[in-house]
């Protein structure tokens, strides 16, 4: 290779490098625990959605690892692929999906929750809840959720909200894929050096 194709090839990696690292940016990890021993036994629903508005950036909530007495097969609105115990990904787009799964209470459900955020400005949230044909249970509402509130050429924002004793969150920070991905192109640099 003559020297004008070798930093023709390195610009080249490294403008891919910077494009590809910009697509996506992934938040902590959230381990999420719900005990539903207070709540006596029974049937009731585990809800989990991902909602965005019509303009919303697009997004990704991956769930995995979820765990407990599932009953059935899940009501699934929106799009979301996958099985459980996962990985389930949700998207956004089109104002959201949601995954509603028949369970038993009494015992202990948990799942862990990474969201996937691409380029834009506006927001979506990531929520969790329990409920019976007639109420929610545990809390007036959502268990809980994440938010993200993307930011134009910075990092994006992630707010965790928790309204119920019967859950524990544990967050767990990891790099952005935009790191995974320089990580990953470095060999490809060194690879091209070596040949040089």
């Amino acid at each position: 290779m003559s020297k004008l194709q070798i930093i023709l090839a390195r610009l080249l990696l490294a403008a891919m490098l910077a494009c590809g690292a910009g697509q996506a940016a992934a938040g902590p990890l959230y381990k999420v625990s719900i005990d539903t021993a207070s709540l006596g036994t029974g049937p009731a629903f585990l809800g989990l959605y991902f909602i965005g508005l019509a303009d919303a950036t697009p997004a990704t909530a991956l769930v995995t690892n979820l765990a407990g007495e599932l009953l059935g097969t899940p009501d699934v609105s929106g799009t979301v692929s996958g099985a459980a115990p996962g990985p389930l990904a949700f998207s956004n787009a089109d104002g959201g999906s949601d995954w509603v799964q028949a369970v038993v209470l009494g015992g202990v459900y948990s799942f862990d929750v990474n969201l996937l955020v691409g380029q834009g400005d506006a927001g979506s949230t990531f929520g969790w809840a329990l409920f019976n044909d007639t109420s929610y249970l545990g809390a007036d509402g959502d268990l809980g959720t994440v938010s993200v509130q993307p930011v134009l050429g910075g990092n994006p924002q992630f707010v965790l909200a928790s309204a119920s004793p019967l859950v524990d969150v544990q967050v767990v920070a990891e790099p952005g894929s935009a790191w995974l991905l320089l990580l990953a192109g470095l060999p490809l640099l060194a690879f091209t050096r070596r040949r040089a």
